[in-house]
């Protein structure tokens, strides 16, 4: 298994236990936090998606996270409005 391959598996498990985090029961609920964690998993997945594609890994990390960030906005909006 290569490197880069060990490191993204790497992300997506934080990403993921980040998103467990925020959803636990608790008293003090962490919404915001869960729309973080599923921005960062929704950028991880376009990022891959792209992959077949080409194009460099910035470009695809820049349209993935862009759109994970675009997520976390209008997710916030909805929270918090």
């Amino acid at each position: 298994m290569r490197v880069y391959t060990l490191v993204q598996l790497g992300e997506v498990v934080v990403f993921a236990a980040v998103l467990a985090y925020a959803l636990l029961p608790t008293p003090d609920k962490h919404p915001a936090l869960a729309m973080v964690a599923g921005g960062l998993l929704i950028g991880k997945a376009v990022l891959n998606i792209l992959a077949p594609e080409g194009g460099s890994l910035i470009r695809r990390s820049l349209v993935g996270y862009g759109l994970g960030a675009v997520f976390l906005g209008i997710g916030l909006v909805l929270l918090y409005r």
